[in-house]
């Protein structure tokens, strides 16, 4: 009997004084893993329904998670009775017991908003960003056509950097010159750059140059070949030197009000980007959607524009195949699995955000979690 009630009491004092491992806390249900990929979600769900939004004429909003704590709570209760042999002979001794494990996150948002948020969304983007995503392996092709709304006087779909425009884009002669300077990038042989331009003859040092922003770029490729003739015959202002073809070009305005090199904003690139969305019949007969007209008044497909940079499908249920999906207005919008092209797009507008929209200084809150042994 002795040895019995000494098993127990070593045994309530065991439980009772467990913490819950480290192993639990990391790798559980509440662990880190399960964050980041509720995290990641959400935050590809929210741009993708400001997408959906700006489709339909309605009002971006963005929430930034600051902060994710949590607390993990083990509680654990032992109660032993000891019956004597004779009083029942079929249950001589009962065991019962309690086991509670809880994890309590604490998830802290707030919204993006006020006027330094609203410049960083609509100034024109750094040239450094458009140089940065092509050194770092995404194709001429695709950041050019998110980021660059005119290219000397060729315009690339200017009005769709804004609302729904009424009329068709000038855009196909833009879509000639990517489609040259994507052949350049294929063979290794495009080299993109950032410089510093003063106005007028200003002249200054290097050290000078290196410690003003970016205002011009410049685009060199081969100067054999009829596909650079043809480049150089669409890009006005070719130079050469050394055997190449080199173009530079100041971004916005110069001194004689020409237009060099504009780039869109970030919502200049969401508007554009939102144009893939597929519209319900429903939506456009009711004429909740604004749409562009052909002058015969035919609607203007926006597909001839955004390709296959993006498409954005719609269904009434939802979507058992989908890379990502948001529900509005009644309907499911969502990014097919199999859409590998607008899946790389997508990406690629999480990666200009991140780059563009500063998040709030702010400090995160401490918490401590004490962990058991794994």
């Amino acid at each position: 009997m002795r040895k019995i009630l000494f098993t127990l009491t070593i045994s309530t004092l065991f439980l009772t004084g467990c913490h819950v491992s480290s192993r639990t806390s990391m790798y559980g249900s509440g662990g880190r893993t399960s964050y980041n990929v509720a995290a990641q979600n959400t935050t590809n769900q929210e741009l993708l329904l400001n997408l959906v939004r700006l489709r339909y004429s309605d009002t971006p909003y963005f929430l930034e998670l600051n902060g994710i704590t949590t607390q993990f709570n083990f509680s654990s209760k032992l109660n032993s009775s000891i019956k004597l042999p004779g009083f029942n002979s079929d249950n001589p001794a009962s065991v019962g017991g309690e086991l509670g494990w809880s994890n309590q996150p604490t998830i802290q948002y707030s919204p993006l908003e006020g006027k330094d948020f609203a410049i960083q969304m609509m100034q024109p983007l750094d040239l450094r960003i458009v140089q940065g995503l092509v050194f770092t392996g995404w194709d001429v092709g695709r950041v050019f056509r998110l980021l660059i709304q005119n290219m000397a006087d060729i315009p690339n779909a200017s009005a769709a950097s804004g609302p729904v425009p009424s009329s068709p884009p000038h855009y196909k002669k833009f879509l000639e010159c990517l489609e040259l300077l994507h052949h350049f990038q294929s063979l290794g042989e495009l080299q993109i750059g950032v410089r510093y331009m003063p106005h007028g003859d200003k002249n200054i040092s290097e050290d000078e140059a290196c410690e003003n922003q970016p205002n011009a770029i410049q685009i060199s490729f081969p100067s054999n070949g009829d596909e650079s003739d043809r480049l150089a015959v669409l890009l006005e202002g070719v130079k050469k030197s050394k055997g190449r073809y080199v173009l530079n070009m100041r971004q916005a305005f110069n001194e004689e009000a020409s237009l060099g090199l504009m780039t869109r904003s970030l919502l200049g690139t969401m508007y554009y980007l939102s144009l893939g969305v597929e519209v319900p019949p429903k939506d456009i007969a009711a004429g909740t959607v604004a749409m562009t007209l052909n002058n015969d008044g035919s609607l203007f497909d926006w597909h001839d524009v955004i390709g296959d940079l993006l498409t954005i499908n719609w269904s009434l249920r939802r979507p058992q195949s989908s890379y990502l999906a948001v529900p509005y207005r009644g309907y499911w919008f969502y990014i097919d699995d199999s859409d590998v092209n607008s899946k790389r797009t997508f990406v690629l507008l999480q990666q200009i955000y991140n780059l563009q929209a500063k998040q709030q200084e702010k400090e995160g809150p401490l918490l401590t979690i004490p962990l058991g042994a794994p």
